[in-house]
């Protein structure tokens, strides 16, 4: 069966009840119809205004939680973990931005590429009329990821045929300029750009889905450079559109696209390396340190490999992987990969030129979202029907599960998961391996959500293929 979600990164609250089961994604949607969108400041009410302002149905967050008897649809713990070595923890990014003095996120799942970010001081639950939704703008067709650096937020989208990339003042929503970038994908279910920016310094690189690589300037967006990969490097185009996106180290752009990784001169998009020789899908490229080397890992149609960023030359290989979902790096050189349509889980870790399996099974074959490592355990989303979990990377062994969220994609931080469901539900829950208890959920986008949150500066943004938003989510409205 082929693949017809896109990825992205990268990615959270439900606003039913989580003892109300919901068996996928359409049914998650069905009931987020009837619920309206919570409104910007922009679309409230001024104190001496009489039109009243929408009301977003959203239940007041409970303190504690009674803990009815299990049920399938319910969120329970699993049985006991197994004994295993005690896993170090996880270091987050703690360095803020040196141009701004503020977090950013320029680049799929974050600065550290594994969805974690280091700020502090965010709320954990909404006032009774919802969060402060500082702007709000319409967007087209597309899943791309919303980059976010040096004031300016950046995605890309679909409109009239044509696929767009639009920068936006990340405080206020202004739009600051907005290009064509090629022609829009309008093929399967996922119409629109797939692939999220990524910003290194004065320059933002966008991919599209038909293969237009361009290096933009962030003040203007006058084109740098580009070029088309599957036309310069005469590949054939992927028939469900182009996803990985782009990846800086140093002087180089890394891009993944028909049978090749590529290491292009950042600068000027001149080759610098080419490596193998084998179909890729639409994972993106992941940096990591393993075994004290730095090095990509690439995440193929089929397999899994570790290249070196000097010269593309393949340093390990694990012949048992592929797909979707970005590699996640965990302690002691090992690296869980999933997989959906029955390619289950593993764990590989990594000794020198080696690689080995450390476990395999299906408790969270994760289809397009990409899961987040966090003090020994991963949260993501298993299969298709979209199960969150809670499983030890150790073991694979489920700690908690709930089918109430449907699908989505999350990140993690000032610890809790920040998470958006596909019918557009924010959701946010302290982290825990023991159980899953939301302090807030409401909705807070139209349309279908398929790209994981974004966390700069204090502010949450998010998007759907209708519209984006922005939230306030330090202190008090």
């Amino acid at each position: 069966m082929r693949l017809t979600y896109l990825l992205i990164a990268a990615g959270a609250v439900c606003g039913v009840s989580l003892n109300v089961g919901c068996t996928n994604s359409d049914d998650q949607s069905n009931n987020d119809a009837e619920e309206p969108v919570v409104a910007s400041q922009s679309e409230k009410p001024s104190a001496g205004s009489t039109k009243p302002a929408p009301k977003a149905k959203q239940r007041k967050p409970e303190a504690k939680q009674r803990k009815p008897k299990p049920r399938k649809t319910d969120v329970v713990a699993a049985r006991p973990p197994s004994k295993s070595a005690d896993q170090p923890k996880t270091t987050v990014a703690t360095n803020p931005s040196v141009t701004t003095g503020k977090f950013e996120w320029p680049c799929w799942r974050g600065p550290n590429g594994n969805g974690l970010s280091g700020e502090t001081g965010l709320i954990h639950s909404f006032p009774e009329d919802g969060p402060n939704i500082v702007w709000r703008a319409k967007l087209g067709t597309g899943y791309s990821g919303i980059a976010v650096a040096g004031g300016r937020a950046f995605t890309s989208f679909g409109e009239d045929d044509r696929a767009k990339a639009v920068c936006f003042d990340a405080a206020n929503g202004e739009e600051l300029w907005k290009i064509e970038i090629g022609k829009d994908f309008g093929g399967g279910r996922s119409p629109g750009p797939r692939a999220m920016p990524c910003v290194d310094g004065d320059r933002v690189y966008f991919v599209g889905a038909f293969g237009r690589l361009l290096c933009l300037n962030v003040d203007s967006g006058k084109e740098v450079w580009s070029m088309n990969l599957y036309e310069k490097f005469g590949m054939r185009q992927h028939e469900e559109g182009l996803s990985p996106t782009p990846l800086v180290d140093g002087k180089k752009l890394i891009v993944m696209a028909g049978k090749h990784v590529f290491a292009l001169d950042k600068t000027s998009g001149q080759e610098i390396w080419k490596s193998l020789e084998e179909r890729m899908q639409h994972c993106s490229p992941r940096l990591a340190t393993i075994n004290g080397r730095k090095q990509l890992l690439a995440l193929t149609g089929h397999n899994l490999v570790g290249l070196s960023l000097e010269d593309g030359e393949e340093i390990w290989r694990h012949d048992d992987g592929g797909h979707v979902a970005t590699p996640v790096v965990g302690p002691n050189n090992q690296i869980f990969i999933g997989r959906a349509y029955g390619g289950g889980n593993q764990v590989v870790r990594v000794d020198g030129d080696t690689a080995r399996q450390v476990y395999k099974g299906n408790t969270m074959a994760t289809h397009h979202a990409t899961a987040v490592y966090y003090e020994g355990h991963l949260y993501g989303f298993h299969d298709r029907p979209g199960i969150f979990k809670c499983i030890d990377f150790a073991t694979g062994e489920e700690k908690w599960v709930t089918r109430a969220v449907g699908k989505g994609k999350l990140i993690i931080a000032d610890g809790q998961i920040i998470l958006i469901s596909e019918s557009g539900r924010l959701l946010l829950a302290p982290v825990s391996s023991k159980e899953f208890e939301p302090t807030a959920k409401i909705r807070v986008l139209q349309g279908t959500c398929y790209t994981a949150p974004t966390l700069a500066g204090g502010k949450l943004y998010l998007r759907s293929n209708q519209e984006m938003v922005c939230i306030e989510m330090k202190g008090a409205k």
